[in-house]
């Protein structure tokens, strides 16, 4: 009884498995980048069991590196075992881009982008921005699974308050200017920073974490916290099916390998998650003045229909505990990015939630056309209560296939205020 048992147990065990196809071999061909670099990125490997949903995922990735003109998929199965043939048409880039923009405020912005010049897959960039309140150099590369960002900034500028907790945007890009608007405001704050921060993050599949020290000097004219502000902030994160831009290459034709498949309708509804948590700490350890800890932490949820159409939800919360002024949660920086805001609230910690709708009027071989309404709330805690920030709009934009960036116009009117922005747009996840 007990051999018939095991002849049974066998039996079965072999029926089960028997139609499961084993990925035997892989290869590779390429113009430029070397072959080992595209198999480390192919998430399918050797011994590893082949489903048509592992293997469109796996073609996915090598799409969302955005280096290849064309990429050829093929197979070759016997029996139970499967070989994956890969044929990539790549080669490299240096992408110059530049623009200004004058009105409230001046803004300058240069950057140089590269990529796979040296055949390891790699993309590296160089910034800079300048503007009335400053500016920004940043550097980065991405090389195989490794992020390297070292950015400075230097901020001074004037943050103005108004009644019931709101006070103007601030940064060096940012080209909002509330002054005027609002009336006068019920106090003035001259502030100056100093930021140096270096970011390393490492991506081990659809999760990544990340590591950044920052050096922070702020003096305001007022006595506040002036001083070290210096922290090291720790975080992992998680992306899958989320959907990447075509990238820098995209003048050349390059990250335009899956322009076709985009312009077909998808076979089912598909959906994409990502989030990230993280945590930043300061004190005299760091050679901060003040005793710094924050918590961060954002949740994103998209449903792409089968005509490409994305409808979005997204949530944010952040803490700052004990942190002092400068470290204070902003508002905006609880919303979604969707909107344009001329004034934010700050308080110590605070939630919010953001919806919207990416519709796609037109998608033809030269780019697409999209219309994105959205809405966004944030509640912030500020001196003693709860107050909202909520606004909404949309954004009309085009995408050239063979250009980086979308290009539109937003509108935002925000609720808590009812002022209203009309603002142009470059940039931004399309």
């Amino acid at each position: 009884m007990k051999k018939i048992l095991t002849i049974l147990f066998l039996f079965f065990s072999i029926s089960l498995f028997a139609d499961d196809l084993t990925v035997r071999h892989i290869s590779v061909q390429t113009t430029r980048i070397n072959p080992e670099v595209v198999k480390n990125k192919f998430p399918l490997k050797r011994g590893d069991i082949f489903t048509q949903t592992s293997y469109e995922h796996a073609q996915n990735k090598l799409h969302d590196m955005r280096l290849f003109k064309k990429l050829d998929f093929s197979t070759q199965q016997d029996k139970n075992e499967i070989d994956i043939h890969i044929r990539a048409e790549d080669g490299y880039y240096f992408f110059p881009l530049g623009f200004f923009s004058s009105g409230d405020k001046n803004v300058l912005f240069l950057s140089l982008f590269e990529g796979n010049f040296f055949k390891q897959g790699e993309t590296a960039f160089a910034t800079a921005g300048f503007s009335d309140d400053g500016y920004t150099l940043s550097g980065g590369l991405a090389l195989e699974d490794n992020f390297f960002n070292l950015s400075f900034t230097k901020l001074d500028t004037e943050i103005r308050f108004y009644p019931h907790h709101w006070s103007s945007t601030y940064g060096v890009m940012n080209v909002s200017d509330d002054e005027g608007e609002f009336g006068f405001p019920v106090h003035l704050l001259n502030m100056r920073d100093y930021n140096l921060r270096f970011l390393y993050a490492r991506q081990l599949g659809d999760w990544s974490a990340f590591i950044a020290p920052e050096l922070r000097h702020v003096s305001y004219l007022q006595d506040l916290d002036s001083g070290n502000h210096n922290q090291l902030t720790v975080g992992l994160a998680y992306h899958h099916n989320i959907r990447t831009s075509s990238g820098m290459g995209a003048l050349f034709g390059f990250g335009l390998s899956d322009k076709q498949k985009m312009l077909t309708d998808l076979p089912a509804t598909r959906y994409a998650y990502a989030g990230d948590i993280s945590f930043g700490k300061g004190g005299r350890w760091s050679g901060a003045d003040y005793d710094i800890a924050q918590l961060s932490a954002n949740f994103l949820w998209q449903k792409e229909f089968k005509r490409r159409h994305i409808f979005s939800f997204q949530i944010k919360g952040k803490n700052a505990y004990s942190s002092p002024f400068s470290e204070q949660i902003l508002s905006t920086d609880l919303l979604g990015k969707q909107g344009k805001y001329r004034r934010q609230l700050r308080g110590s910690r605070g939630a919010g939630i953001t919806a919207a709708f990416m519709y796609y009027l037109l998608r033809n071989q030269t780019g697409m056309l999209a219309l994105t309404p959205f809405y966004e709330l944030a509640y912030v805690y500020t001196a003693s209560d709860y107050q909202d920030h909520s606004g909404t709009g949309a954004t009309l934009s085009y995408k050239f296939w063979r250009f980086p960036f979308p290009l539109g116009i937003n509108y935002t009117h925000n609720l808590s205020d009812h002022s209203n922005v009309f603002s142009f747009v470059l940039g931004g996840q399309f």
